[in-house]
């Protein structure tokens, strides 16, 4: 069995909060893989970033990316098989989108917009000791704006932060349009990272501008529900 390296669960959010851990678990739920999560820390992962598989031979895989190329190379290509260059090409530009881009804006608005970071603090570290809870999340925080500062979204003011965000939507709504996946008639694992991303911000008890952007833009909230409910019945038929 496929043993999922990636965060453990925030306390009564109900979703892997994680877009990155949210990608591979969703694509190994999709292309019905058996597999089993076991929480754990960034150091402890090969690259140092989470999520990593450690496959049934042993081999260790990083890179929420690379564990999807792995996994369709060695298990008979379960979700992108069938798509063609051109459907490829736009996969890629979707995928880099939403990880190059939108990927940014939602962290900005857990842990720098002061209203996200009073949600995000408490549900990410209140199972830390007392002791560590007043300066581990400052550190970790403290590397993160160095990190964002260095990729340029805190350069920004939060309004104009937020309407690059709310642009990625928008895009990503006009190029679902009113198809039920991004790509062709059956998800592919394209759409497992735009669900990540886009669940990520409607579900999140985070209110902010790009929250409520999203909610107003019908293909994505319905794209979300329909993929949560393929989810829900793949979970029913693999107990």
């Amino acid at each position: 069995m496929i043993t999922l390296g990636q965060f453990a669960d925030v306390p009564g959010w109900g979703f892997n909060a994680s877009p990155f851990c949210s990608k591979v678990e969703t694509y190994l739920r999709l292309a019905g893989l058996p597999f089993r999560i076991e929480p754990t820390l960034p150091m402890a992962a090969p690259k140092g970033k989470l999520p990593f598989i450690i496959d049934e031979d042993g081999t260790r895989i990083p890179d929420s990316g690379q564990i999807i190329a792995h996994l369709e190379a060695t298990r008979g290509a379960r979700l992108d098989g069938h798509l063609t260059p051109e459907q490829r090409a736009l996969g890629h530009l979707i995928r880099r989108t939403c990880e190059e881009s939108l990927y940014f804006v939602l962290l900005y608005s857990r842990w720098f917009d002061p209203a996200g970071w009073r949600t995000t603090r408490p549900a990410y570290f209140a199972g830390m000791p007392a002791a560590l809870r007043g300066v581990v999340p400052e550190l970790i925080r403290r590397r993160l704006r160095r990190d964002v500062l260095g990729q340029g979204i805190l350069r920004h003011s939060p309004e104009e932060i937020y309407a690059l965000g709310c642009a990625d939507l928008d895009a990503l709504a006009v190029t679902l349009g009113g198809r039920p996946f991004f790509l062709t008639d059956r998800p592919g694992s394209v759409d497992a990272v735009v669900h990540a991303f886009v669940a990520n911000i409607l579900k999140a008890p985070v209110d902010n501008r790009l929250k409520a952007h999203a909610q107003g833009l019908e293909p994505l909230v319905g794209f979300v529900a329909r993929l949560d409910g393929l989810l829900s019945e793949s979970d029913a038929g693999h107990p």
